[in-house]
């Protein structure tokens, strides 16, 4: 399948290495832990395995990225949805009433451009070592696997002032005390209530190798901190 690239999304490369802080926050929330032990990962590229927790309480992998059901094939697939119109968009709509998602991630990735050179940064949370992320779910049968497969796709917002320096849309980062909500509740009003922008205060970015920018570099230098990036280094975008 031919995508575009995926710099022009946030956020296109995620890293999920250790998730039992979600595991333990959410035990009460999961009635088949389909994971047991995480495969450490430092820089998912849409299309890959992400993990998941359902609102009928699976905790699996699913597909980074979102297909509805009824999507004739992949070309429509979607890594996130704005929470503006997720409750208008037709793509959207039944899943974000029915079928929404926590997705724990440890962080993302997100580019800096300035003069045509992409300096890549690492986003985290300051005070945990997860973030939580609101997300819809759907089933689509996959053709070449001959099988139903979980796709997801993550809800964005506008950026906070920190992030807002690099790019203008964030996910949206849920607290521990709306996971509930957000999984179970019937009241659209109550779930609209829970797309509020991170603070800045409570997030933590900074630049790291640009080997992130290679698809299939997996390495936890992705997101070790370095202090300069080298002029004229290439990237894949």
């Amino acid at each position: 399948m031919k995508i575009k690239s995926w710099s022009n999304y946030l956020p296109g490369r995620l890293a999920i290495f250790d998730d039992k802080s979600f595991k333990n926050d959410v035990k009460e929330l999961i009635s088949n832990d389909m994971i047991r032990i995480i495969n450490k990962k430092y820089n998912i590229p849409p299309t890959l395995p992400i993990p998941t927790l359902l609102n009928n309480g699976n905790y699996l992998y699913a597909h980074f990225g979102y297909l509805p059901s009824w999507a004739k094939d992949k070309k429509s697939m979607n890594i996130n949805a704005r929470s503006e119109s997720i409750f208008e968009k037709v793509t959207f709509r039944e899943s974000y009433k029915y079928r929404r998602c926590i997705i724990p991630i440890n962080g993302f990735f997100e580019w800096e451009i300035e003069d045509k050179e992409k300096t890549p940064y690492f986003v985290k949370d300051k005070e945990q070592d997860y973030l939580a992320i609101a997300g819809i779910w759907d089933e689509y049968f996959d053709n070449e696997l001959n099988m139903n497969i979980v796709t997801v796709a993550l809800i964005t917002c506008d950026a906070n002032e920190k992030l807002g320096k690099i790019h203008h849309r964030m996910p949206i980062v849920l607290e521990k005390k709306d996971f509930k909500i957000w999984l179970y509740s019937e009241s659209l009003k109550e779930t609209n209530s829970l797309f509020k922008v991170y603070p800045s205060e409570k997030l933590e970015l900074y630049k790291v190798t640009q080997d992130v920018n290679k698809v299939l570099f997996d390495e936890k230098s992705c997101i070790e901190r370095v202090e300069k990036i080298k002029k004229g280094q290439q990237t894949l975008f």
